[in-house]
Formats: C-alpha cells, sequence, structure tokens
C-alpha cells in the first residue's frame, strides 16, 4: 500500500477569522493585512452578475497581466496569475525544486517557507541572523550561498519580520554572484511598488518574484497574487498553474485595487505615519525598533535578559507576533497598517516600561 507523507502544517504569522465570528476587543496588531477595503473595489463588487458566480473564468486574465506587466516594465508573458503568493511560492517549488534540490532558507524570514522547503524532501540549509536589527547583507548571502553549495533560494523582501528592503542593486549583485543558484524572491509584503526588483527577470534567468494583491491593496480575502518569471521560465510555470486558479472576483477586484491610486497613496501615508509615531514613543525607552522598515511590518524588541515583549504586551491587551515564530529569541513583529491600534500600542507603553523596569539587570 503507498504510505502517505506530509510534514508539519504551515503556520502563518497571521489571523483567520470564521465567518460568523464577531470582532475582538483586544488590539491586534498580530495579523499582516490592510485595515480598510478600497472603495472601488467594493463598488465593484457590489453587484456581481450571476454569470460571475455560476461560469468558470481565465485564471490568467489577460487585461490583468498586461497592467502588472507595464507596473514592473516586463513583458505580460512573464506575469503568471496564481491563489495569493502562497500559490506563486507553491509553483516556484513545483516547478524548480526535488528531492536533488539543495535548498536555502533565512532565519528569521517568514515562517511558511520551511512547509514548501520539507515538502521536497530534498536537504535544506539555513542562514542565521539572530543579533540586532536581523539584517542580511549582500555578501551574507553571497558567501552562504557559495560556501554550501545552495541550489534554490527564497526569501522575502520586503523582510517578513523587520520590513528591512534590498534595493535592487543589492537584489543584482546576489543574482550576478551566484548565476547558477535560482533566488525565489518574495515581495508579498511591499507597498511601494515602483520599488520593486522585478525588472530583472529582463536581464536574469536566475530569478522569479512574488507578488500579492493581499496586503497593499486590501484583498487577503479574495486570495489573488501572481508570479514575474524570466521569458526562459514562463513557459514551465503556465503549463503548472491550475486553468482555475482563481475566482472571477478576485480578479474584478484586483483590476479595481489597482485603479485606485488614492487607496494606495493612503496606505502608504498611514504607514509612514505610524512607524514615525512609534519610533518617537519608544525613543529612550527600552524597546527598539528595527530600522528601516518599508512595508506593515516593523518588529520590536529589548534586550534579552528583560520579559518577553509580547508576553508583556499581551498581558496588556496586545498582540503581536512573537519572535520565536521567526526564529528568535526575544522580541515580536507588528502591523503598522492601523492608526487607531497603532496609538493603542503607544498607549500601552507606560505600562510596559513598568514591567521593564522591574527586572533585575542581566548579571555582569
Amino acid at each position: 500500500m503507498i504510505a502517505p507523507f506530509s510534514v508539519p502544517a504551515i503556520w502563518m504569522p497571521t489571523r483567520f477569522h470564521d465567518i460568523d465570528t464577531e470582532p475582538g476587543t483586544r488590539c491586534n496588531l498580530a495579523g499582516c493585512e490592510n485595515y480598510v477595503a478600497s472603495d472601488r473595489v467594493l463598488e465593484a463588487l457590489a453587484a456581481p452578475s450571476p454569470d460571475l458566480v455560476i461560469d468558470h473564468w481565465d485564471s490568467q486574465d489577460s487585461t490583468l497581466r498586461r497592467k502588472l506587466a507595464d507596473a514592473h516594465g516586463i513583458g505580460v508573458d512573464q506575469v503568471l496569475l496564481t491563489s495569493g503568493a502562497t500559490g506563486g511560492i507553491r509553483y516556484a517549488f513545483e516547478v524548480f525544486a526535488d528531492t536533488h534540490t539543495h535548498i536555502g532558507l533565512l532565519t528569521p524570514d517568514w515562517p511558511g517557507f520551511r512547509f514548501y522547503a520539507e515538502r521536497t524532501r530534498g536537504k535544506i540549509s539555513r542562514l542565521h541572523c539572530r543579533d540586532f536589527p536581523f539584517h542580511f547583507d549582500v555578501d551574507d548571502i553571497i558567501d552562504f550561498v557559495r560556501e554550501t553549495g545552495i541550489d534554490f533560494v527564497i526569501t522575502s523582501n520586503p523582510s517578513a519580520v523587520t520590513g528591512r528592503m534590498w534595493s535592487t542593486d543589492e537584489i543584482e549583485a546576489i543574482l550576478i554572484a551566484c548565476p547558477e543558484t535560482l533566488f525565489v524572491i518574495d515581495e508579498a509584503d511591499a507597498i511601494y511598488p515602483r520599488r520593486s526588483g522585478a525588472a530583472l527577470t529582463n536581464t536574469y534567468s536566475n530569478a522569479l518574484f512574488i507578488g500579492s494583491f493581499s496586503k497593499f491593496y486590501g484583498l487577503s480575502g479574495l486570495r489573488i497574487g501572481y508570479l514575474i518569471s524570466p521569458d526562459a521560465h514562463a513557459d514551465h510555470l503556465a503549463r503548472t498553474i491550475s486553468p482555475a486558479e482563481l475566482t472571477s472576483l478576485s480578479i474584478i477586484a484586483a483590476h479595481a485595487a489597482l485603479e485606485d491610486g488614492d487607496y494606495q497613496f493612503r496606505t502608504q501615508q498611514a504607514v509612514e505615519r505610524n512607524l514615525l509615531s512609534l519610533q518617537r514613543a519608544v525613543d529612550g525607552t527600552a524597546i527598539r525598533i528595527a530600522p528601516n522598515s518599508q512595508c506593515f511590518a516593523a518588529y520590536l524588541d529589548t534586550a534579552a535578559h528583560l520579559p518577553d515583549l509580547s508576553t508583556v504586551l499581551g498581558g496588556l491587551g496586545v498582540d503581536i507576533v512573537a519572535g520565536r515564530h521567526f526564529g528568535l529569541d526575544t522580541g515580536g513583529r507588528i502591523n503598522l497598517s492601523n492608526p487607531a491600534l497603532i496609538d493603542r500600542l503607544i498607549g500601552t507603553l507606560p505600562e510596559v516600561e513598568q514591567a521593564l523596569a522591574v527586572t533585575p539587570a542581566a548579571p555582569e
């Protein structure tokens, strides 16, 4: 009899809700979603025709792919639509990785990558950075790949943990230095589309980029994302992606979200203001923020001898993603999208400081 095979269930740093669940009263900064929907999206979905529900629709919508191609400066055939960014991650592993593939993962990074890597049953190596501010330099990546013989690297950019983002020049330097290694760059957390490095696929065949409509565009509940591939690999991905990958409503919503420039600008402005407010609030306290976040994610940390920050905040009704979920010993990640929740977090800081101050100093 054929034996079943599985790996530990995928874990994602967010909250999943039942349809009938009432909103909670806690300050939930543990998610990764936008806090408000685009008015254009809501209008587009307000009165769908029966055909949109009854029929199958082409998941590789040519008009949406053209819009994405134009936005990234690439050919339309290089864009493949997927069921969220996780669909793109899954197809990247299905097409490029197997039991003979040496996979490289970073710690800290999005914890779900481990699930797809383990499913290949191939060799996995990790590059660790457990010291604040938990950032990997270009040379760290290059040395890791060369010294361990990595075939396939997947990582988030901006970081799903700290929000820091490699520039296009930095990514290009990695691609040039490691031409035999495929780099899958997950841009699902990005809120500045013009900073995407996806146009590098016009020049380099050893890179894939993953995008998402979930966070910045506010469509987490509709599950739509995309892969951007060099021309050399696009056919392989196109043959692998399900023809029934997406729902009609997700495609309609994505069109509307892309066109809503005001919504996008307001989102960027809110994140920037929230980060600045939080930086000012923690200045001079025991809490530090990993610098240079460029997305919803920001990482709060304290000295190792102090109480666990996620536990302290949790006791005050504020939920963040504990660092242990990212392979870190201290601190935790928050979501910068919602001004009201950031204000609630800031309001707890005097109590947080009090809780941290009663802890004896670390022994010398």
